[in-house]
């Protein structure tokens, strides 16, 4: 008995050691930044839910996925970074695939894993941070939240023979469902708020694109 008392303050013991060299490791920058980065992927997780049951259609057009399920694992695992398009344009031309008009396969998947790639190159494509890492570049993350508001634009504005290609906010009689806006809203806020914290602690100046140029382009996310 009293060997495994030893034996379990031994690994109490280690553990919260681990702990505390964890947390000493970290500035208060990194925990935020972790923070905006679970934020984002929560909020995507929920637009490719949310795109497939307003889209069903999509789901059955996808070769390689049978279920939502699927589709999320294989758009957040891990990218090896020796394999990363550092440019940052492999993950726009996701996004264009599947907004292009004679493409017949599953449009929520190439453009949400665009979207997904696209920020999570903005954060050096890593989900933890410490003292001794790379700084993270401000103006990138920013033009995340820009890329954001000129994907909603296309979903809004993107149309065959008359139909959106992909429906997200609809206006059936009375009823208002504007939770795709408030959902990418978010996800805008999030990028744009760190991207801000960033800058403020490195005493560097972020810039938005100006209104015309929202609508017209994605800007690539180079690593």
């Amino acid at each position: 008995m009293k060997k495994l008392l030893i034996i379990l303050s031994i690994l109490i013991l280690t553990s919260c050691q681990k702990n505390v060299l964890t947390n000493i490791a970290k500035t208060d920058i990194d925990i935020v930044t972790e923070i905006h980065i679970n934020n984002a992927k929560g909020y995507i997780e929920d637009l490719i839910i949310k795109l497939y049951k307003m889209n069903p259609i999509f789901l059955s057009k996808n070769k390689k996925f049978d279920s939502v399920s699927q589709v999320i694992i294989d758009i957040f695992k891990k990218k090896d970074l020796k394999k990363v398009d550092k440019t940052g344009k492999e993950n726009i031309d996701l996004i264009l695939k599947g907004f292009d008009k004679n493409f017949n396969g599953d449009r929520i998947y190439y453009i949400c894993k665009g979207l997904y790639g696209m920020i999570n190159a903005s954060y050096n494509y890593k989900n933890r941070f410490y003292l001794t890492d790379k700084k993270l570049d401000a103006q990138k993350i920013m033009n995340t939240a820009i890329n954001i508001e000129t994907l909603v634009w296309r979903l809004s504005h993107s149309m065959h023979n008359n139909e959106l290609l992909i429906k997200t906010n609809s206006i059936n009689g009375k009823k208002v469902n504007l939770s795709f806006e408030r959902l990418f809203g978010k996800l805008i806020n999030n990028q744009e708020n760190m991207a801000r914290i960033i800058s403020s602690q490195q005493g560097r100046m972020v810039q938005k694109a100006a209104k015309g140029i929202v609508s017209s382009i994605f800007l690539p996310i180079g690593f």
